[in-house]
C-alpha cells in the first residue's frame, strides 16, 4: 500500500468545514491522505490518534482521512464531498481524538445526517441538490 498527502481532498475538507462552520471541527488537526493499493472496499476512513499517543507524544488529538483513491478519486466532485462529509461526522463534537460509531446513539453515522449536512452545505453556497438524489450510492442504490 502507497499512502501520500493529498493537498486536493485538504482542501476540499477544509472548504466544507469553513462552510458548514460547526466550531468543533478544528481544519488545522484534521490531515487527509490519499492511499492505493488498499484491498478495502470503502471510499474513505477516518482514523484517530488515541488518547495514549496523545499523551505519550504530548499533543493533542488529531484526525487523519484516508481516501482509498481506485474508489475515491473516480467519484463525481459533490460525491467526494458527501464521503468527506460523512467521515467528519464520525468526529464526535468533543474533538477529543475518539470516533463515533455508525450506530451511536446520540449521533449517529448515517445517510440521514449526511443528507442534513449536504443541504447545509449546498444552502451555504447558494446551491440546490438535484432531483437525481446524489445520496442514493451511500446506501448502495447505485
Amino acid at each position: 500500500m502507497d499512502v501520500e498527502k493529498a493537498e486536493d481532498i485538504q482542501a476540499m475538507v477544509e472548504d466544507i468545514v469553513v462552510t458548514l462552520d460547526k466550531p468543533y471541527l478544528n481544519q488545522y488537526r484534521l490531515i487527509c491522505m490519499r492511499s492505493r493499493g488498499t484491498t478495502a472496499r470503502a471510499y474513505a476512513r477516518i482514523w484517530n490518534l488515541p488518547d495514549i499517543w496523545q499523551k505519550a507524544l504530548d499533543v493533542g488529538p488529531y484526525y487523519v482521512i484516508e481516501v482509498l483513491s481506485q474508489h475515491f478519486d473516480k467519484l463525481p466532485e459533490d460525491k467526494k464531498k458527501q464521503v468527506l462529509i460523512h467521515e467528519l461526522l464520525h468526529i464526535p463534537k468533543t474533538f477529543s481524538g475518539a470516533l463515533l460509531s455508525h450506530g451511536h446513539p446520540s449521533a449517529p453515522v448515517n445517510e440521514k445526517a449526511v443528507k442534513v449536512l449536504w443541504k447545509e452545505y449546498l444552502a451555504k453556497k447558494g446551491r440546490s441538490e438535484p432531483k437525481s438524489g446524489l445520496l442514493s450510492f451511500l446506501s448502495g442504490e447505485e
